[in-house]
């Protein structure tokens, strides 16, 4: 009786320190992300449009977010980071095409479901019940 209870106990740590691994991760890249993201659209909104400083940003948030989604896509739904690369890709046909308004609109939904996933796989009672 004793060696089940134990073996009970060290799964569930091991479950509760994967957790606390896996949120860690998740909201910290995706504060990052949303960061970077915010910086983007206020350099769009200027008056005076700096198009390579956008370019780079947008270059250097889509290369972090081709990081981040081969890990996130581990333990959460590849449809909801999809919805997110989806409009990363629009937000950039925009800004090539030099379509700012049309960029602005993509990367607000995308701070949008960025918050939405965070929100629906963090560990907390209301997403147990």
């Amino acid at each position: 009786m004793l060696k089940e209870f134990c073996i009970c106990m060290v799964i569930l740590i091991l479950i509760f320190l994967g957790n606390g691994v896996t949120q860690g991760y998740s909201k910290n890249s995706i504060e990052d992300i949303n960061e970077k993201l915010v910086n983007l659209r206020e350099e769009m909104n200027r008056k005076e449009i700096d198009e390579e400083a956008i370019a780079k940003n947008e270059e250097s948030i889509d290369k972090q977010w081709e990081e981040m989604f081969s890990r996130l896509a581990y333990y959460i739904e590849h449809e909801e980071l999809e919805k997110f690369s989806r409009n990363l890709e629009n937000a950039k046909t925009y800004i090539q095409l030099k379509e700012y308004d049309n960029a602005i609109k993509e990367i607000n939904e995308g701070i949008y479901i960025l918050n939405h996933i965070e929100d629906k796989y963090s560990f907390n009672l209301q997403n147990i019940f």
